[in-house]
């Protein structure tokens, strides 16, 4: 763990929504984030830079040289514009010409998306990726895998999926990879297969549809958590929305003791956005494809969703489960970590992670960090409500004596 991941880690168990500079707190973690340019500046350090690195055009240089060595091209304004706007690379492209140019190990690849590119890994169930995996790990050049590109079948995208069909999972496919010994063994299982290729996070969708059955189906978390927390109030009997489980989950489905009114009124069409837009204590990585209503209904439907919402998607419902669970397993009103909860919660959620090809979780990454923070305190699933209705306040009642 590097001295910028020790100290977000460090912030995380010293932060208390019972602190009095609460807020301010969680402003000072907000700002405290790198930026792309930051990263990648540790990591050229790392890989061999020596100049002065505050010297953009020799940063550039040096990785422009290491794209010129491996027969690869890059813009330099591109580059220098990283180091200049201080903003978030999104060519995936270029990220994987990086891992190439600095021939970096399969290790050091997945390393450099979760804590660079703040991007999932290779993803496995794309054709192109699933030979940049097999490359990278034989160590071939890029130029060896466009070969390989060029004879692979053309991939399709699948769109919908039906998890009930027979599909071959990331997983299954990574297993098959790492025991291919040649090209021509890759080549051969992609024509057999290449019907199989082309699904957007299958293996991911089916764990968040498993998750949500537990969480919002008759009878499951939400509903015993809720009738738990409010034994006084009457709920209907009907079938849940998924905004009303997610104001659940976020904390803003609570209730007044004496009148049973609703004490957080969330404005707009059923969706958190209109509270972190232009809202301080929120990252805006964080705000990018957060989990809401809409995501969560196409990716249960079986529908396209982007990488960046069905990952974000996956650590909240693995989040609120593990916690949720171990609440009503107890009798008392709130839930106290035990020792080792903290850990347990976190390697569930990175299983889910990994297995589906993505990065586990990482004090540097902003939404991350969230859950990281929450899982620690005392009262893991408080902490992360108190974080959320923070912001909630910090939207519609700005001023501190509201708080």
């Amino acid at each position: 763990m590097g001295e910028y991941t020790r100290f977000l880690s460090a912030k995380g168990y010293e932060i208390s929504p019972e602190d009095d500079n609460y807020k301010q707190e969680l402003l000072d973690v907000a700002k405290s984030f790198r930026t792309f340019d930051a990263s990648l500046d540790e990591f050229i350090v790392q890989k061999g830079y020596s100049d002065d690195i505050a010297d953009t055009d020799a940063k550039v240089k040096y990785i422009k040289d290491k794209f010129d060595e491996a027969g690869l091209s890059v813009e330099s304004r591109i580059l220098k514009s990283w180091f200049q706007k201080h903003t978030q690379a999104g060519n995936r492209d270029i990220a994987i010409k990086f891992c190439f140019a600095f021939q970096l190990t399969l290790e050091e690849t997945q390393d450099f998306f979760r804590r660079v590119y703040l991007q999932r890994n290779l993803d496995c169930h794309n054709i192109q990726e699933a030979i940049y995996y097999y490359c990278i790990s034989h160590r071939l050049t890029y130029s060896e895998a466009q070969a390989l590109i060029e004879k692979a079948p053309t991939q399709d995208g699948k769109g919908h999926i039906d998890l009930n069909s027979n599909i071959l999972y990331t997983g299954t496919i990574i297993k098959e990879l790492d025991r291919f010994q040649s090209s021509e063994e890759l080549l051969a299982f992609l024509s057999e297969n290449s019907e199989q290729f082309g699904y957007n996070n299958a293996t991911a969708k089916k764990y968040i549809n498993e998750l949500w059955r537990r969480i919002s189906g008759e009878n499951g978390l939400a509903d015993r958590e809720i009738r738990r927390r409010f034994p006084k109030k009457t709920f209907s009997d009907k079938s849940r929305s998924v905004w009303d489980i997610y104001q659940q989950i976020f904390g803003l489905l609570d209730f007044d003791n004496v009148g049973g009114d609703k004490l957080f009124l969330v404005e707009g069409d059923r969706t958190v956005q209109p509270l972190l837009k232009a809202n301080d204590l929120i990252h805006p990585l964080v705000r990018k494809s957060f989990p809401d209503r809409q995501g969560l209904e196409a990716i249960i439907s079986g529908n396209w969703q982007s990488d960046e919402v069905v990952r974000k998607t996956m650590i909240l419902l693995a989040f609120y489960r593990f916690w949720a669970e171990l609440f009503l397993k107890g009798s008392d009103s709130e839930y106290a970590a035990k020792p080792n909860d903290a850990q347990r919660c976190i390697a569930s959620v990175n299983r889910l992670l990994l297995d589906t090809s993505y990065p586990e979780l990482y004090e540097g990454n902003p939404y991350d960090w969230i859950f990281l923070y929450a899982s620690q305190d005392a009262y893991p699933m408080d902490a992360f409500r108190f974080f959320m209705r923070e912001v909630y306040l910090n939207k519609v009642a700005p001023s501190d004596e509201l708080h």
